[in-house]
């Protein structure tokens, strides 16, 4: 191998090392263990153009026998907050001024055991997540 061959090939190894995670981390979900969830929720991961343009803490969600917690950990203004059942139906729709109020509790102790999605949007971005509720 020539020495421009060896080099070239040495400047594209290290590129792709540099380049590849920056390029899979911006597709993949990021998980984290959120610290701001109360105990007794199992957390929500929330996935979404909102979570990857902001960041994976800017919003937490968890959901619990009784209720569905969601903190704002940033202002966002006004977001639509709809919780949807396995069927795809809304059973429950809100607006929330984040700069005002930054946690929600959504009472679910009347919620049908099944699979739901809670789903919160912001201008053109949303972030989703699903949880149980038995």
């Amino acid at each position: 191998m020539n020495k421009k061959a060896l080099i070239f090939t040495i400047f594209y190894v290290i590129g792709l090392c540099i380049w590849a995670p920056a390029v899979t981390s911006a597709t993949t979900p990021v998980t984290y263990e959120s610290s701001n969830i109360p105990n007794g929720y199992d957390e929500i991961v929330l996935r979404g153009e909102l979570m990857y343009n902001i960041g994976p803490t800017a919003i937490e969600a968890g959901a619990s026998d009784n209720a569905v917690y969601i903190q704002f950990n940033q202002s966002f203004g006004n977001v639509s907050i709809t919780i949807y059942n396995s069927s795809n139906l809304a059973v429950y729709s809100t607006v929330v001024d984040t700069s005002i109020q930054q946690v929600v509790i959504v009472p679910f102790t009347t919620a049908a055991p099944d699979a739901y999605t809670v789903v919160l949007n912001h201008a053109d971005n949303y972030a989703e997540g699903d949880f149980e509720h038995e």
